[in-house]
This record gives structure tokens, C-alpha cells and sequence, in this order.
């Protein structure tokens, strides 16, 4: 077993004491410059990794993370991140980590503006979010630029050079496989229906790269036989519109055999459509929350 190097290892072959060591690899000054070089380069040569937790304990430093997401209680779905978010700072707790959430109703544009501009005039270390308006997040992401506020990004993938890193699917591969999908078991002149159960795709860039994603395989295999038909329908909390909505869609695309949902909310459709409908229909769905499971163990979608 390889023993691990230590201040007290680097102060013996430097013979400085532990405290400019301590010093050098913190950086906290006050060594002599010819002793500072001399001491980082036993302290590379020797393989010295420090040790970032004590690092961090000895500093006291407050890392400050505003998290700019939905609400769990506007939608199902960003139940689950607020899990991982909480169990991430329970694992993180000894780093000096503190989260301040900045949560806005999922459907209001107005709101996510709103608690954009509280998290970036509140200067954090680091702001994480959800960019589900896509042109307003571009825009904040130049204004917490020029404040030099680091900006990552979860669940939505926007393109823009700024952003650190980008945590979730893949969406455009999410809905070219969607397509790998429906070519196994549509037949030319089968049509599709593209769904989406919320605001509108224009503005919100992962719903519409699972589209553009879906159609670039077609494309690729040579399906333009079986026409997509994209709908938008933001009122899916009302059952008697939804209802409405699908019978409109039905009616329309006699030739339907393949639906497609943009979102986590295939739920919110599925279970007003008769049995009778639904059998005849290859469905796909995105995102594992409990309803949408309920669904796959019924055979009602697939997953993507």
C-alpha cells in the first residue's frame, strides 16, 4: 500500500516547519519566493494531492449556489432533481456548500424572469438552472457573465459558450431513437402525432430539438411515408378541454398510428383516451416519474 504524502513529509526534505508548507499550498502567502518554488516542487515531485475537504474546512469558505428551477409543486416531474440536489449537498455538506433556491412556477415566464434577476443581483458563486424559456435564459446568461458568475445548466441544453457544463439527456438522440422506435413497428402511410403539453416549443429548446430529432431519422431511413403532425395543447390540467383536444386530433388524422410526446406529460393524456383507441397506437413517452411508469407496466407507451 503506497503511503500517502503529507505537509509533515514535504516540510522533513524542504526543512521548513509544517506551518509554511501549510502556508505555500494554500496560498496564503508570506514565504519567501525561492523557499515557495522549492517547496512546489518537492511537493510535485513527491505526488502530493491535497486534501480539498480539510482545504475547505480550514478556510471556512462559504460556497453560495443560487438554483433557479421549477417548482416540484408546479410540475411532478422536477420532484425528482430537488431529490438529487438534496442528496448531492448531504454528501457535500463538509465543503462549505450553501444552496439558495429560487423557484418559479413552471408555466409562468414572468416568474422564471423574476427569480433570474433575484439570483443574479443576490452575486452567488455559481447559479444553477433550468433554462426552460430559452430566449430569456440566453439573456441572463450574458448579464451573469459580465458579473463572472459561473452558469450551468440541467435538464435543457442551450447552446451558448459561457456555459460551463450541461447535466441531462442528450434531446435531439432522446428523439432520433424515438424515430428507431416508431420504424420498427409503423408501415408507410401510418402518420404520427407529435404532442406537447405545455408552453410553446419555440421557446423551449429541448422539446423541440426530441422533434427535430425524430424527424432527422426519418429522413435518414427514408420514412417520409408516415407524415408527422405536430399540436401544441397548454391546458392539460383540464380534463374536459384535453378530452376535447384529443377527439379534435383524432378526427383530423384518421391515419394516426404513432404518437409522441415532447415531455414528461403523456400522463396527462393517455388515461382520457379510450381502450379501444389506445390499443391501436404506438405511443412514446419520455421521463421515469411514478404515473408514466404506471403506464409502461400497462403497456400504454414506451419509454424514450
Amino acid at each position: 500500500m503506497i503511503k500517502k504524502v503529507t505537509i509533515k513529509d514535504i516540510a522533513i526534505i524542504a526543512g521548513v516547519s509544517r506551518g509554511t508548507v501549510d502556508r505555500v499550498i494554500n496560498g496564503r502567502g508570506n514565504v519567501a519566493g525561492d523557499i515557495e518554488k522549492k517547496i512546489l516542487k518537492i511537493a510535485r515531485d513527491m505526488g502530493y494531492e491535497k486534501n480539498l475537504m480539510a482545504s475547505t474546512l480550514a478556510t471556512k469558505k462559504i460556497h453560495r449556489i443560487a438554483i433557479v428551477s421549477p417548482d416540484p409543486a408546479s410540475d411532478m416531474f422536477w420532484g425528482q432533481p430537488r431529490e438529487g440536489i438534496t442528496s448531492a449537498l448531504e454528501l457535500t455538506r463538509h465543503y462549505g456548500i450553501q444552496v439558495d433556491y429560487f423557484d418559479y412556477d413552471l408555466f409562468q415566464k414572468e416568474a422564471f424572469c423574476m427569480q433570474m434577476e433575484n439570483a443574479i443581483h443576490a452575486m452567488p458563486d455559481a447559479i444553477l438552472t433550468a433554462p426552460t424559456f430559452t430566449q430569456e435564459s440566453l439573456e441572463y446568461l450574458e448579464i451573469a457573465q459580465q458579473k463572472n458568475i459561473p452558469f450551468i445548466t440541467i435538464n435543457t441544453e442551450i447552446r451558448h459558450p459561457g456555459i460551463m457544463c450541461y447535466v441531462g439527456q442528450n434531446s435531439f438522440n432522446s428523439g432520433y431513437l424515438a424515430g428507431r422506435l416508431f420504424h420498427l413497428r409503423l408501415k408507410p402511410g401510418d402518420e404520427i402525432i407529435a404532442i406537447n403539453l405545455g408552453h410553446s416549443v419555440a421557446n423551449a429548446q429541448h422539446y423541440s430539438d426530441k422533434v427535430d430529432g425524430l424527424q432527422a431519422y426519418f429522413e435518414e431511413h427514408q420514412m417520409m411515408e408516415n407524415p408527422v403532425h405536430f399540436y401544441e395543447f397548454d391546458q392539460f390540467m383540464q380534463p374536459e378541454g384535453v378530452i376535447s383536444f384529443w377527439e379534435n386530433v383524432r378526427k383530423t388524422h384518421p391515419g394516426m398510428k404513432g404518437l409522441f410526446f415532447t415531455n414528461s406529460r403523456a400522463y396527462r393524456l393517455i388515461p382520457h383516451i379510450p381502450e379501444q383507441q389506445l390499443n391501436q397506437l404506438h405511443t412514446v413517452g419520455f421521463d421515469m416519474i411514478q404515473p408514466n411508469i404506471d403506464l409502461l407496466k400497462h403497456r400504454a407507451i414506451w419509454a424514450s
